[in-house]
């Protein structure tokens, strides 16, 4: 708009020598610079780009050294400038101040780094300065606790009040009566006394997570991409935000860090989630957010983005059962948990099946009551609320029932999980999928979370739970519905028993809506945990069905496929898409396939398409070239002249549907971008009584010519049609870590249940092989970037692209413990050589610098043929002996247990996990002969 609007902050550049020096402003004295010609230095430039360029002549002797320091800042007000120009004028030693300032902010950065275990010191250099960066990006993303399990009164305080006004009015006291700084197990405890079962909730889910940045790709317009790591006055904020997808990733990797954080993330996780079973798309440390409705905004779009909803939830659930054995069983019958109440409505199950890409709508009404909860009592009037006026609270067993259930009832025989919820089931290079994309690798990580929840409900204390009397009868219905349907249909009745099975599934789903969309929840009932196992058990037959017919003929797995529906809707026919990386990586990680099995699909990966030997990894999807500009839209000539319709427009010279070109082939009009527009030229064809029954009688042939044409049933997204980012070609890094996490996944399982040694052999030599691939085994110009840099893709015409910007850290991190020797399992720390290369060992002693929890840095000295690295913050050192395994544990008292074998107990685990200061240095010996 034509209104004035101050901009009042600027960018600011300065520089302390070289003697003699001039600044230029102008881009183009780069270029006076090499010619050389004299050029003065320019004090103002318009129109164009900026620069600040310094430049010198400069004479050095041998072995001579100079030194200039150039500083620019941004967001400065015209009070910071003027003050910058005063110290710029009387500070006696800027050079100094300005080293003394770079050293502070790197000592910094290392105290916070530590804290989720950056420090390593072994003879591969470039695989620890990689994980030194993997780690900064992954706590950049998700944030770290710069207290460790301390909380800030105050800080507690504030974020109950900003959570719910009423519950932080009943506790003022109370609140107030907690000291400066608390423990967090003692705040627990305190919680619990109080009796409120809302302020037990917000306790749960409060992490005081500071160094979180708002983290996206910044060009879309959802993602508001900002940095808040210090307040006005210069403090940490505690504070975290991002895209739901990318947050709880991060956080499975700061989990390894601090482990007792694991139940509030479970919790923060669940409690976002919606009754229908599905995550918003923002999540911060104020609560949820979601997209909604921006007439002028091209990318706006509502949905929910199921963006492995059920791995990630999966993940920190075995975490959980890793780190913290007994956790989440404690958890499982307490009603301490929430639904969000995000303002979607899903259609009703007929109206997906008749149009899979136009299934949700923003319900404006509930939008308004919601933003007016918000108003009242803060970011819970963004949770589903009881009629007691209190956010509704329900047992952590319903909230992980009803994310299954909504996949579940989703389930397509032969085909995967029905993805119709408008928004992509992974990412964006497969977005157009959403309506008719069939997902098995949802298939393979629900089988996978299924298998979990039956073990966790197996194994419970917990006999009985109190679940909403809604949700208890769409499980008995599901259950039901698995039961009774016939896992192997005879071919010629697979097409109708997918659509019935659909049907019966389907419409337990639309059924529960209605009842909580319309009324809300209602009573609670009884439900046994054999329920849910029986949920589990009716279930898995069915999904371990659809993954073993999924196999292709190459030994690779279908990924993806792409549903179609008959005219009168009785059948349901599915289709394949070309083979996928993603698919490979979900079937690996499943629970389905024997050691062998895995190892095989291993191998046909590098034997596939997929594989782009010049990067020694893998592409997404295998390189397939769109047609050309004049191969595209032609329309056979016997589906023009077998369809009366486009004949008789043809004979009238009636272009608006279909023409012929110089060479005599039939093409659809040139302004049809998509089936839409062709329906409208029918429409309009149809007014006029000439066309009128023609339009009628074949429409639908019309139409499902146009679609054979263009097969855009089966359009991916930029997949198919981009040649960047997650384009035709295109490396993605962060699958390819995935890809590394499920074959380490397998290779430990392998080991630990006693596989044949040559199985696991070759597992052990395919994870290399892939991890070889990765980038900090490649040269600079291999790579095309710095090699101990994470990058986010590799596109066929560049090296690697936009580093830091990519989920892959957090697989990294967590993949590099076992590289050094170490993982947990059920609560015990193991020192495991079974990755460990003998290149990680020091050749020669080394001194490394370690900062333990609360102390300075200090030196540890290791000695040759030892590495270093930390757990929980703890100083680990592993190394080789001639003798008997053992390990030798150091105790803050100086005192010191040597323990035969490579296992710490639950006990001594716990010490380092709670980063209680107990055990202040472990000490592994592995058998040398067990190094590769």
């Amino acid at each position: 708009r034509p209104e004035p609007a101050e901009v009042l902050r600027g960018t600011v550049a300065w520089s302390v020598g070289p003697a003699g020096a001039s600044v230029g402003l102008a881009p183009d004295r780069v270029h006076a610079f090499v010619a050389p010609e004299n050029v003065p230095g320019e004090t103002l430039v318009t129109g164009r780009p900026g620069a600040y360029l310094v430049s010198a002549e400069i004479d050095l002797a041998p072995d001579a050294a100079t030194t200039w320091h150039i500083v620019a800042d941004v967001g400065r007000d015209q009070g910071a400038v003027t003050h910058l120009r005063q110290m710029l004028r009387s500070e006696p030693d800027l050079p100094a101040e300005i080293e003394a300032s770079i050293v502070e902010a790197r000592s910094s950065l290392q105290a916070i780094t530590a804290r989720a275990d950056a420090m390593q010191r072994t003879g591969d250099r470039t695989a620890t300065v990689r994980h030194a960066a993997s780690v900064t990006y992954n706590v950049m993303r998700g944030g770290v606790p710069l207290s460790d399990y301390r909380v800030d009164r105050d800080d507690f305080a504030s974020f109950v009040a900003d959570r719910n006004r009423r519950v932080a009015d009943r506790h003022r006291s109370w609140l107030a009566a907690l000291p400066a700084v608390v423990d967090r197990s003692h705040l627990h405890e305190q919680l619990l006394g109080t009796g409120d079962a809302h302020l037990v909730r917000l306790g749960l889910e409060y992490l005081p997570f500071s160094f979180s940045r708002r983290h996206g790709d910044p060009s879309r317009p959802w993602n508001t991409f900002s940095i808040r790591v210090r307040d006005q006055a210069g403090n940490p904020i505690v504070y975290y935000a991002g895209n739901w997808r990318d947050i709880f990733q991060n956080w499975a990797a700061l989990s390894r860090s601090f482990p007792r954080y694991l139940p509030s993330m479970v919790s923060v996780f669940v409690n976002a989630s919606t009754p229908d079973g599905f995550n918003p798309y923002r999540i911060s440390s104020r609560g949820i957010d979601w997209e909604t409705f921006d007439p002028d905004d091209p990318w706006s779009n509502i949905g929910y983005w199921g963006d492995h909803q059920i791995a990630y939830l999966l993940q920190l659930l075995e975490l959980s059962d890793q780190l913290l054995p007994g956790e989440i069983d404690r958890l499982l019958g307490e009603r301490w948990f929430s639904y969000a109440d995000v303002p979607y409505r899903i259609a009703p199950y007929e109206e997906l099946v008749e149009d899979p890409k136009a299934t949700i709508h923003l319900d404006e009404l509930a939008a308004a009551r919601t933003a007016e909860r918000v108003a009242d009592v803060g970011g819970d009037g963004k949770l589903v609320w009881d009629g007691e006026g209190s956010p509704r609270l329900v047992t952590l067993v319903e909230k992980l029932v009803v994310p299954a259930l909504a996949k579940l009832s989703n389930f397509v025989p032969g085909g995967g999980i029905w993805m119709n919820t408008q928004r992509p089931e992974w990412n964006d290079a497969n977005n157009a999928l959403v309506g008719f994309g069939l997902s098995m690798v949802t298939v393979s990580q629900l089988r996978r979370y299924l298998a979990h929840l039956r073990a966790l409900a197996a194994g419970s204390e917990v006999a009985e739970v109190e679940m909403s009397a809604e949700v208890a009868d769409w499980l008995d219905d599901v259950t039901a519905v698995f039961r009774q349907a016939d896992r192997r249909p005879p071919p010629e009745a697979a097409a109708r028993h997918r659509k019935d099975l659909l049907d019966s599934l389907g419409s337990a789903f639309s059924d529960y809506r209605s009842r909580i969309y319309e009324a809300g929840f209602g009573d609670r009932r009884a439900v046994t945990l054999d329920a849910v196992s029986a949920l589990c058990d009716s279930a898995l037959p069915h999904l371990d069905e659809a993954i073993a017919a999924s196999r292709r003929s190459d030994g690779l797995y279908h990924s993806y496929n792409v549903i179609g529906f008959s005219a009168d809707r009785s059948t349901a026919s599915v289709d394949h898409l070309p083979e996928m990386l993603e698919g490979q990586v979900a079937v690996l990680g499943s629970g389905t396939l024997a050691a062998e099995e895995q190892a095989d699909v291993v191998d046909a990966l590098f034997a596939s398409a997929l594989y782009r030997e010049d990067q020694r990894s893998f592409m997404l999807y295998p390189i397939r070239l769109p047609p050309s500009f004049l191969e595209k839209n032609v329309v056979p000539a016997g589906e023009v002249t077998s369809n009366p319709l486009l004949t008789a427009l043809l004979e009238a010279g009636e272009t608006s549907v279909v023409t012929v070109d110089a060479d005599g082939r039939h093409r659809f009009d040139a302004d049809f971008a998509s089936q839409p527009d062709l329906e409208e030229a029918l429409d309009r064809l149809s007014e006029d009584e000439t066309w009128a029954k023609l339009v009628s009688a074949h429409r639908g042939a019309t139409l499902a010519t146009y679609e054979r044409v263009f097969q855009h049933h089966a359009f991916t997204g930029r997949s198919g049609t981009m040649y960047a980012y997650e384009g035709i070609g295109s490396i993605y890094w962060h699958m390819v870590a995935k890809l590394l996490v499920a074959i380490q996944d397998a290779t430990v399982a392998a080991a630990v249940d006693g596989v044949d040694a040559t199985t696991v052999e070759r597992l052990r030599r395919a994870y290399w092989r892939v991890r070889s691939g990765l980038g900090a085994d490649k040269t600079a110009r291999e790579y095309g970037a710095v090699p101990t840099e994470p990058h986010s893709h590799t596109p066929l015409h560049a090296g690697a692209q936009q580093p830091g910007m990519t989920g892959l850290v957090s697989e990294e991190v967590q993949l590099r413990f076992l590289e050094v020797g170490v993982r947990v399992e059920g609560g015990e720390i193991v020192f495991d050589p079974l990755l460990l290369r003998r290149r990680e060992l020091l050749e020669r002693p080394a001194s490394w610098p370690v900062q333990a929890p609360g102390s300075q840095t200090a030196p540890l000295q290791l000695d040759a043929g030892s590495l270093g690295s930390t757990v929980c913050q703890v100083p680990v050192v592993v190394s080789v002996t001639p003798d008997d395994p053992h390990t030798d544990v150091i105790l803050a008292d100086g005192s010191s247990r040597r323990i035969p074998g490579l296992r710490l107990d639950q006990e001594l685990s716990a010490e380092v996990f709670a980063r209680s200061g107990v055990v202040t240095r472990l000490c592994a010996f592995v058998p040398e002969s067990a190094l590769d």
